[in-house]
């Protein structure tokens, strides 16, 4: 079993031979890999072709075999650029992909060039992030936020 992660280059969700190809980061070549039609469906179905990016993990049919096939659920998300300049000193710029929210805590997890980063904001808005997701929905985080310390969480500004 290999984890794969890569730019997102053509794709074919519905048919006989659902499958999709990815550049492959490590030796910059083209890998297909086949999955079944449901999972295709639920991650590519409604996808708009712009530059995404996909995550996940493979395995071979067998030893010898060039054909891999999906296991498991698929990532699907869109690379950011990080902006340096933020409008005041307490304010910090947020942008990325949200692929995990907890309403009660407010905790979330979001993606920056496909690094994982952790913020607490207010929850109220993790419950949205958290429904939008649970519809498998893309919900993105783009903002500046600032701490608030009595709060213990950020603060859309």
């Amino acid at each position: 079993m290999i984890r794969f992660s890569g730019e997102l280059v053509h794709w074919e969700a519905s048919g006989e031979n659902p499958q999709f190809r990815f550049l492959d980061q490590t030796n910059l070549r083209e890998k297909t890999i086949h999955c079944d039609a449901e999972t295709m469906r639920l991650a590519l179905g409604n996808q708009t072709f712009e530059k995404r990016h996909i995550e996940g993990k493979a395995a071979q049919l067998s030893p010898i075999s060039d054909v891999w096939l999906c296991v498991g659920r698929l990532h699907i998300f869109q690379k950011y650029q990080v902006s340096v300049s933020s409008p005041s000193p307490q304010s910090k710029r947020i942008q990325g992909q949200v692929i995990e929210a907890d309403g009660e805590t407010g905790q979330i997890v979001y993606l920056v060039r496909g690094k994982r980063s952790y913020l607490t904001i207010e929850p109220g808005l993790a419950r949205e992030m958290a429904e939008s997701l649970s519809k498998m929905q893309t919900v993105e985080i783009n903002g500046d936020y600032h701490y608030d310390r009595i709060k213990r969480y950020y603060l859309k500004d």
